[in-house]
């Protein structure tokens, strides 16, 4: 495990590959985020009309087509296999990073047993930011899922963008909380 002082000394690919804790649950959300889409894509409940070709979305249509008629497209494709095989050394190199000492069943639990819910009522020490903030990333996850399994829009832009800024939104309303109280 590193950290950013260990990172500021090493090269980029040692920051990639050796992330920090705040890097390294980037890499485990995203890369499972990733992988659910991808299932969601060979299972063909993606998007109503499409299936993803995620080569070509991923390289701006430069190897093939981004978006194949459902009923005409393959179902797998190669640029799944790699998308997948990405998405998975991204969410393994979290995991790797955020399980201390190879304690990936603690490392788990710790995720299911953290408190974050008691910030949804409020807490004496954050403040209306971190009660808005939590609600906030809260709206997002719901929304997002929600939207996706009610209209099969998993990979809509105006989705991803409602979604994106909630999230965001969240996330800088508890990183305030945290500074406010520092400063108090």
């Amino acid at each position: 495990m590193s950290n950013d002082g260990e990172n500021a000394e090493n090269g980029l690919f040692d920051i990639l590959t050796k992330p920090s804790n705040t890097l390294a649950n980037w890499y485990f959300w995203l890369g499972s985020l990733g992988l659910m889409l991808a299932i969601l894509n060979i299972m063909g409940i993606i998007h109503p009309n499409y299936r993803l070709s995620w080569g070509g979305l991923l390289t701006f249509e430069y190897t093939n087509a981004a978006f194949g008629d459902k009923d005409t497209a393959a179902a797998f494709v190669i640029g799944d296999a790699v998308f997948m095989i990405f998405c998975a050394g991204l969410a393994y190199t979290g995991v790797r990073t955020l399980a201390t000492d190879g304690d990936v069943a603690g490392w788990f639990k710790s995720m299911v047993t953290n408190e974050w819910y008691k910030d949804l009522m409020g807490s004496e020490d954050g403040g209306w930011s971190l009660i808005l903030g939590t609600w906030s990333i809260l709206g997002s996850i719901v929304f997002y899922f929600y939207w996706g399994i009610m209209f099969m829009a998993w990979i809509d832009p105006g989705v991803y963008s409602i979604a994106i800024v909630l999230m965001a939104s969240g996330m800088v309303l508890r990183m305030l909380s945290s500074i406010e109280e520092d400063e108090n």
